[in-house]
């Protein structure tokens, strides 16, 4: 049996009108999402709905009830998981708590709480564990609870600690849970190998023994226990180990830890090391039980982990939810996790993500987004850390290439809207395969993503003033009008909600901003920058002049605008400066300028104002709309290059 669903209504961001119904696998399930969106309130809510192993009892205070806009606390909430896929001894088992739905056994889990004010001032919040879909169903008696109990690993968990000798330690709960240690607490019988109370036992007694040990006690006893004593009341110290208390306290004293390299066997580790061993220590202990329920919840595992080792995280937890290992069967876990790792998120697989904005939750597989099969099988290969940071921002700007990537957080700057400021992320995809990213985004139906997309790609049309430059390539005088339509219907097929498309004016964004008579200057200086490779000041100031110079000339010339840029980007389009290069210099250059957001506005190509007033914009759902139908061949000229 596995946990199918996690329902919330009234509990903390989850409203009653706008509830959490979120649907589960039964392996790997992978919550991302920006800070304050509601994953930790759905592990939690799995935690009060089906307690955890461990100290981590949870019972619902005033502030677990959910709050209106208004500022009115809710007077009650109700949390169900829901299991499905029971083989026939758990219907057997849980017969009389289960729910026929449509000939289907289903077992419902539910908790609810309600909160009353008390009559001495405060309030009194109760809660009752009870099964059926409304929570009108048998209660939940102890047996079934401890079946049902989940693993829980917290965020910035002290690995170390836990792993330490002490009172109730963890480790100590760990191990006295492995059925392996089941016998081990007794002494052997018949002739059977000695167990660990035998050795302990043996181990204690030899200590008892030992001449220095035996001194220590008679000196205690003789020197002051004796004087201390009444005639009728002696006292007698023992100096043992203490292997006669309970198992339970034996089990205490344990340590686990990572040998070291050295001679002296142990050594202080690191944090992600020993994080990574207790992990491996509850997953354990979660393995060892096939009479419970392996359901395991993970804040944040990359926590102190170095990427390289989440990523082989991520491999063994993989490896933990299968239920086959080659031919043999094995019972796999079912992990819900959550995270804010792109390495992790890169890494997963995008059937088993959900993304979590809004306090709403979006499964990103195939049946819900607008990706195509093709599209799965392309992100697999190309979706890096460096673009997965798109599953955790506020807002996303997709480009093609490095020029934007470098370009687009200075214009934003100048225009007074630092995009780091409104949580806006950079998704430079490299190529033209903008909307293999951006349909992760669009819903096939329901709520849509409260995150703004804006496409930024380039028009590429080379104007009728580059005919000298491009050669034998098309221009916009000798392009056909359905030739230009179906490209403009290309680069406008993704538009949707939450995605829009800024496209270029005129060629590419290098090239607008070139044709701005007050960036223009600038903009060559730049080029000229990219071009050279030397760093000594004096020459970079005479590179600088040299460009404001030759601006000049060519406007003495009455050369237009455009006659300009295309002479400032002849360098970008021979390959003889890198556009990369070219966007590092701009992009300082536009940072040292005095002009002032209002200045700049009126200044810059007006695409790139809009697409970044877009993404710093509060999101209105359902505009851009989708089209009514897909651009006729818009798939089949993707990569056309005019």
């Amino acid at each position: 049996m596995f946990i199918s669903e996690i329902y919330a209504s009234g509990f903390r961001c989850f409203s009653n009108s706008s509830p959490l119904a979120i649907s589960l696998s039964p392996g790997l399930n992978i919550l991302v999402g920006p800070n304050d969106a509601g994953k930790s309130a759905i592990v939690d809510a799995a935690r009060f709905a089906l307690w955890t192993r461990g100290d981590d009892y949870l019972r619902p205070d005033e502030h677990d009830f959910h709050v209106d806009g208004a500022g009115t606390r809710a007077s009650e909430f109700l949390i169900r998981c829901t299991f499905d896929g029971l083989t026939a001894d758990e219907e057997s088992r849980f017969l009389e708590w289960c729910s026929n739905e449509k000939g289907k056994l289903r077992l419902h889990v539910c908790v609810q709480a309600t909160r009353r004010a008390s009559a001495g001032g405060g309030t009194i919040v109760s809660s009752q564990h009870r099964s059926g879909a409304a929570a009108d169903g048998l209660p939940l008696d102890g047996d079934i609870r401890e079946y049902l109990k989940a693993t829980y690993l917290k965020p910035l968990r002290d690995a170390e600690r836990e792993l330490r000798a002490g009172r109730k330690s963890r480790l100590s709960r760990i191990l006295g849970a492995l059925p392996a240690m089941g016998e081990q607490g007794k002494n052997a019988v018949g002739g059977a190998p000695p167990t660990l109370r035998d050795t302990l036992d043996q181990t204690d007694a030899d200590v008892r023994s030992n001449p220095a040990i035996l001194a220590v006690a008679s000196s205690v006893n003789k020197n002051f226990l004796g004087k201390l004593s009444f005639a009728s009341d002696p006292l007698n110290a023992e100096l043992d180990l203490g292997a006669g208390s309970s198992f339970d306290q034996i089990l205490e004293r344990f340590e686990l830890y990572l040998s070291g390299k050295t001679p002296l066997g142990r050594m202080q580790r690191g944090l992600g090391y020993n994080n990574l061993l207790f992990m491996a220590a509850e997953l354990l202990l979660l393995e060892s039980h096939p009479d419970q329920v392996p359901f395991l919840l993970i804040e944040e595992p990359e926590a102190h982990l170095h990427p390289q080792h989440q990523t082989l995280f991520m491999e063994v937890l993989a490896d933990r939810t299968a239920t086959r290992i080659g031919d043999a069967p094995q019972q796999g876990v079912q992990v819900l996790l959550t995270t804010h790792s792109p390495q992790l998120a890169a890494g997963a697989d995008l059937e088993a993500m959900t993304m979590v904005v809004g306090h709403q939750t979006f499964p990103l597989g195939a049946e819900h987004t607008r990706l195509s099969v093709d599209d799965y099988e392309f992100l697999k290969r190309f979706l890096d850390a460096t673009k997965a940071n798109m599953f955790f921002a506020r807002a996303l700007i997709v480009v093609e290439g490095d020029g934007e990537h470098l370009l687009m957080p200075a214009i934003a700057e100048k225009l007074g809207l630092p995009l780091s400021r409104y949580g806006v992320s950079i998704v430079n995809v490299g190529h033209r395969g903008l909307f293999r990213y951006s349909r992760i985004l669009q819903r096939r139906s329901g709520n849509s993503v409260s995150v703004p997309v804006a496409l930024v790609p380039d028009r590429d049309i080379p104007p009728a003033e580059a005919k000298w430059l491009v050669g034998e390539r098309k221009t916009e005088g000798e392009l056909r009008g359905e030739e230009i339509s179906t490209l403009m219907a290309t680069l406008r097929r993704d538009v949707g909600d939450p995605v829009d498309a800024f496209i270029a004016d005129c060629w590419t964004l290098e090239f607008d901003l070139a044709m701005q008579p007050e960036l223009a200057e600038s903009v060559y200086q730049a080029v000229l920058l990219a071009k050279t490779t030397t760093r000594k000041p004096e020459r970079l100031a005479k590179i600088v002049k040299n460009a404001s110079d030759q601006y000049l000339e060519w406007k003495g010339e009455g050369l237009s605008a455009i006659e300009i840029a295309v002479k400032i980007y002849e360098p970008i389009f021979k390959k003889e400066a890198s556009k990369a290069q070219m966007a590092e210099q701009l992009a300082s250059i536009f940072r040292a300028r005095k002009d002032t957001p209002e200045e700049m506005r009126a200044r810059l190509p007006q695409y790139l104002v809009r697409a970044i007033d877009y993404v710093t914009s509060p999101h209105v759902p359902g505009f851009p709309a989708f089209p009514d139908e897909e651009e006729d061949g818009a798939d089949k000229v993707d990569d056309l290059d005019v």
